[in-house]
């Protein structure tokens, strides 16, 4: 029987995704042209995570991340300090965490999803535990 996992938050144990199956780290190609404008691709497809071999953005946090499809994160909300929800289009993640518990407030992970950044959800390694349990 093969197990999925699910990303809890550490302080108040939230689910933060659907049950996801890990996967190798995958680099994505250069986008150029009009495919930049919109929503970039994921480094990893939607029941997938992978764990980021790097930091996000060495400039605000040296930790590394997991990485989720963005239509398998839940129970996460947009960070308070607005300062955090910065972007061209959307959210580019350059200034640390924008995304928090919807249940207790911790920073939680970093949405990736403007113009000219892959499209991702990045959950701090710190911040949230992992949690395997079998598939159906």
């Amino acid at each position: 029987m093969s197990t999925g996992t699910v990303f809890r938050c550490r302080q108040c144990t939230r689910p933060l995704s659907n049950s996801v199956e890990q996967q190798a780290w995958q680099p994505l190609p250069r986008i150029k042209g009009r495919a930049h404008y919109t929503y970039g691709p994921s480094h990893v497809p939607q029941g997938r995570f992978a764990a980021a071999p790097e930091p996000y953005n060495p400039r605000v946090s040296s930790e590394l991340d997991w990485v989720i499809h963005p239509a398998d994160a839940v129970g996460m909300g947009p960070h308070p300090n607005t300062a955090r929800l910065y972007g061209c289009c959307r959210r580019d993640g350059a200034d640390g965490p924008n995304l928090v518990c919807a249940g207790c407030g911790a920073e939680v992970g970093i949405e990736v999803s403007d113009c000219w950044t892959a499209y991702d959800t990045r959950l701090r390694k710190s911040a949230v535990v992992a949690h395997e349990r079998p598939l159906p």
